[in-house]
């Protein structure tokens, strides 16, 4: 049977600027499966509707992982069908990617993550003084929300003291747009090759970190360095620049909602209203990738073996018939929400997002006092053609620092 052409639906779609793209609300009903071309020169059916989604999300043995979650829209269709790197088990399905899975969720479990809170903490702090020294106004995504994240995952994997400030610049280097490519892709050789000396350190003499605990842990089949540099490269791209956009967004998004940003100081409001918030800003946007494996069926549309399917978080996150008034923030509300996406692969550091983000926002709130942004909002740059959303610079002013 033919297919039908491509729709009119152009990827990536831009934001305005916490809301997904209008016409979304209108394609959940009429075509919640679309078929829509690409910038990688490929077509996706498109999922843009809540139960649609966790369909896709939860069924991995119909709908493959192993393509990069952002393929179509990297302009690269040549790596489609690349065997996925050791240890990046976002690329693994079956059980390749439940032994790695297993290895790292106790690493992740809430009350591990737990043990990092006075760390976090101080962390915070130190930052928030930091930018008390200086006369604003300052990027908060350069000069707080970067380093805090880069920091705790240096801790994570036990990165020497004496290396951290290294790490915390290769690592804050490489995500930040607003240096040359050049430049970037230079830090990312120097992640690399500052993955692999820490590696054959542990090794060498494991401590009491993360990586350590695998290297020491007895099984059958231990992780090789390659495996091993996989998963520090994984911790770092899937916990690193993605928990800084949400602190970034997050504190512009709360600027934009004052009457939710009063609500910061109640801890028990924070314990669902991080989550709250995650389902509204969903960072993961454009539609994350899968492939099926063989025919199926997903809201009366046959997708047949081969085609790429992308499901549409923002989207699905915004569903009424999954959340009502689910275009407004309300920090009390609590929600089944999709922003951590679902089934096997869900995010394995979502207990750590939410510490982060417990601790950063109400703490930036409560001692920057006048918290402001300095730009227009037309003149904020948003990162609307990136698989992860948020903002390449926000330029932030206050009136004092609290202690």
């Amino acid at each position: 049977m033919q297919q039908p052409p491509p729709a009119s639906v152009p990827l990536p779609t831009n934001r305005c600027p916490f809301d997904p793209d209008p016409r979304y609300e209108g394609i959940r009903t009429s075509d919640p499966v679309l078929r829509v071309g690409t910038p990688a020169g490929f077509d996706v059916w498109l999922v843009s509707g809540y139960e649609d989604a966790r369909t896709v999300l939860g069924d991995a043995e119909t709908f493959s992982n192993v393509d990069a979650s952002s393929s179509h829209l990297m302009g690269d269709k040549d790596n489609l069908g690349a065997p996925p790197p050791p240890g990046v088990m976002l690329r693994h399905d079956g059980d390749s990617h439940s032994r790695l899975r297993l290895r790292l969720a106790r690493e992740f479990m809430v009350k591990r993550i737990a043990r990092l809170e006075p760390f976090i903490r101080d962390l915070v702090a130190t930052h928030i003084d930091r930018i008390g020294q200086q006369k604003g106004p300052l990027d908060l995504y350069r000069e707080f929300a970067l380093p805090v994240t880069a920091l705790v995952i240096s801790e994570i994997l036990g990165v020497p003291e004496g290396q951290r400030s290294e790490f915390e610049y290769a690592t804050a280097s490489q995500v930040d747009l607003s240096l040359p490519l050049e430049e970037r892709q230079a830090a990312a050789i120097q992640s690399a090759g500052f993955f692999a000396n820490l590696i054959q350190s542990k090794l060498e003499n494991p401590g009491d970190d993360l990586l350590s605990r695998l290297i020491l842990e007895p099984t059958e089949r231990p992780m090789d360095a390659a495996e091993l540099q996989g998963v520090a490269l994984l911790l770092l791209a899937a916990g690193h620049d993605t928990t800084a956009n949400m602190i970034t967004l997050g504190t512009y998004a709360l600027l934009q909602h004052p009457d939710q940003a009063a609500k910061l100081q109640n801890p028990a409001v924070m314990e669902t209203g991080v989550d709250e918030l995650i389902r509204y800003l969903t960072i993961v946007h454009n539609g994350v990738l899968r492939k099926a494996v063989k025919d199926t069926t997903i809201a009366g549309q046959t997708i047949r073996a081969g085609e790429h399917v992308a499901v549409v978080l923002e989207s699905a996150n915004r569903d009424n018939r999954f959340i009502s008034d689910g275009d407004q923030l309300d920090l009390e509300r609590r929600s089944a929400h999709l922003g951590f996406g679902y089934g096997p692969h869900q995010c394995l550091g979502q207990h750590l997002a939410r510490l982060e983000l417990r601790i950063a926002l109400p703490e930036l709130f409560r001692r920057l006092s006048g918290l402001r942004v300095e730009t227009p909002e037309t003149d904020i740059p948003f990162k609307n053609d990136m698989l992860v959303y948020g903002i390449k610079k926000l330029m932030i002013n206050w009136d004092e620092v609290i202690k």
